[in-house]
Parts: C-alpha cells; structure tokens; sequence
C-alpha cells in the first residue's frame, strides 16, 4: 500500500460559534477562534485517512505550506502503515532548522491520518489498534473556562455537563490580576459544588513566588491539579513547587521535544504530564511520551483534540481521561459521544471521523 495523494485544507473556526469563516477573512483571529487545518491522505488500496491540527491563533497558512512543500513529498509513494519510519524521516529531514515548532504540527496532521489509514488497514477502531484498554473513558472539560470568562457563565454552562458525566472543568487564569484570578477559580469550584473535579493552568505565566501564593490557596479550597503555573524552563522552580504543595502539579501543555518530558518525568516532580498531539507531531511521539510516563508510574492527559485524545484514552491504560472541548463538533462528523456518562470513541476502523 502506498500513499498516492494528499489534500491539505484550512480554516477559521470561532470558538464557541457555530459558523465557520474562511481562513481568508480579513478579521485577526485573536484568542475567539482557532486556525485549522485538514489533511487527507489517499493510498492506491482504496484507504483514505484524515488528520489535522490547529493553532490558537495566526499559523495555519504557515503549517498547510509546510505540508504542501516539505511533508508531501517525503510521505508521498511510502506506506502508510510504516509510522515509525516516516516519523525518523521528516525528523531528520528537519535537523538543520529543528522539527519543533510550526514543523510538527505541519506533520502532526500528517501523522494523525496515517495512523487513521494504518487502523482502516486492520479493520480496527484506533483505540483497539493502540491496546484497547477500555471502551470509554471519563472527560472534564475545558472550553468552558478559558480565560477571562465570568465565573456565574462557566458554571451555568458545566452544569449541564456535569449531569451528562463530566468530572468538572479546567479554568484558565494569568490574565495580569492575580486576585481576580483567585477569586475567579474560588467562584468556579464554590459554584460546582464539592464532588467536581477542578484544574487550573496557568500556561507559565506567574513567578515562583505568585505560583506558590496561589498553590496554597488552592489547596485551601481543594483545586485538583494546577498546570503549568511557571515557565516551562524553570525546573528548578518546579523541584521547590513539588516539594511545597499538596496540589497535584500538571506540566508540559507547552512542551514541543519528547526529551522535555522525559526530563520531568525523570525528575519525578509531576503526578501528570500534558502532551499535546500536534505540537510534539503527532500521535508516534506521543507514544514515546506515554511508555517513559507509565515507565515511572506519571499518568498522561493529552491536551484537548477529543477526537484523537478519546482513543489515546481507550486505548493505553496510562491515560486517565479525555480533555474535551467542543471546538470541531461543526467541522467533523462521527467523533466521540456521551454515553453512560462516558466519552466512546467511534466503532467504526480509524478514527471514525469524516468531514461535514
């Protein structure tokens, strides 16, 4: 089998809209809307696969270029089946200029839709191909509390939620008033009640001493993880956060090397890391990631994409849960549903995903 075309698309999909615009549209993206881009690979079997990745902001003409220029001809005649060399291949293709960056996630779409094909291949779901630890998976959710939404709107949205199985919400904070943002997080957790899960991320945007004021806090009031509360390359700030709070620390939304994680699970300092699929390249590296993680007993939460994210889940014992936001329920057909206050990934082979 081997790869005979591939079609590279993108777009401006609003968050929380449920009209999209085209990526040509004059108006900035800013923060209210995500950059996507699509790729289908078609093979000489008859299997076509589908991938994509995206950005939270300006990229995505950038990443369909990589793709059109420099991925499509390394992938093109190969088998798509043959994930792990293809991955080595544009690695070492982009040694000189680095693979981290726009780079991987050019490829992490790539790589999602072979291993969509390599499942169709099989004729297996995606998450029995990866080991098929469970049929579903618990989710919280995190589209609802990004930053600066007002607190009383993200607990009137979760509600809802919650009463379908959601475990709680993940808040964003680091908008500039620390206070605000305490109080924030204490209205949200206050609002869902004692038995909701709540995390925070920070996206490494306090000082040690700001992120370990807030640490406290937070145990106070019984938040379940903090995430990445300062910058990623502060490890020895990470080591004396560890050491001083009983709030679980999550790292590593913003890590763009396989090697970054290993450092931190090594280091022993996270009960959790956050890779996220398309800015380590896709789901390959992410295997990597999750057999060190589970190596050393560090549960993997991948960041958002429930489409991919709900098999990673049901398929390899080391991850917990699903990140879920709803960003593509308007761009994508088949992706995961709620059942039994679960998240079920597609039966049918791959993904199960289709483009509307």
């Amino acid at each position: 089998m081997k790869v005979t075309k591939i079609t590279a698309e993108s777009q401006r999909v609003p968050l929380g809209k449920p009209t999209r615009i085209p990526l040509t549209d004059p108006k900035p993206t800013g923060p209210n809307a995500v950059e996507l881009v699509t790729v289908q690979l078609e093979t000489d079997a008859g299997h076509t696969g589908l991938g994509f990745s995206y950005v939270l902001g300006p990229g995505a003409s950038a990443i369909r270029s990589l793709i059109e220029t420099e991925l499509a001809p390394l992938v093109l005649g190969e088998d798509p089946r043959d994930t792990e060399k293809l991955f080595a291949k544009v690695e070492g293709h982009f040694r000189a200029a680095g693979f981290a960056g726009l780079a991987a996630r050019a490829y992490s779409a790539l790589d999602i839709a072979l291993w969509d094909i390599k499942a169709k291949a099989a004729a297996l779901p995606l998450f029995q191909l990866l080991g098929g630890a469970r049929t579903a998976s618990g989710f919280f959710v995190s589209d609802l509390g990004l930053g600066g939404r007002d607190s009383a709107e993200v607990v009137k949205a979760a509600k809802p939620l919650m009463k379908q199985g959601a475990t709680g919400v993940r808040i964003e904070i680091g908008g500039g008033d620390v206070q605000a943002d305490a109080e924030r997080v204490r209205e949200i957790s206050d609002g869902l009640g004692d038995d909701a899960w709540v995390g925070v991320a920070a996206d490494g945007r306090f000082d040690l001493g700001t992120a370990q004021a807030l640490a406290h806090f937070f145990e106070d009031i019984g938040i379940d993880w903090f995430e990445d509360p300062i910058p990623a390359a502060d490890e020895i700030g990470y080591a004396k956060l560890a050491g001083l709070m009983e709030t679980p620390l999550a790292v590593g939304s913003g890590f763009g090397s396989r090697e970054a994680f290993f450092r931190v699970i090594r280091a022993g300092q996270v009960r959790t890391i956050r890779p996220d699929v398309c800015r380590l390249g896709g789901i390959t590296p992410f295997l990597k990631v999750a057999a060190v993680a589970e190596a050393f007993h560090v549960a993997v939460s991948p960041v958002r994409m429930p489409e991919v994210s709900v098999h990673l889940a049901c398929g390899l014992s080391v991850v917990p849960h699903v990140d879920s936001v709803s960003w593509f329920k308007d761009v994508f057909a088949g992706g995961p549903k709620i059942e039994g206050g679960k998240l079920v990934p597609s039966a049918e082979p791959g993904l199960g995903l289709m483009l509307k």
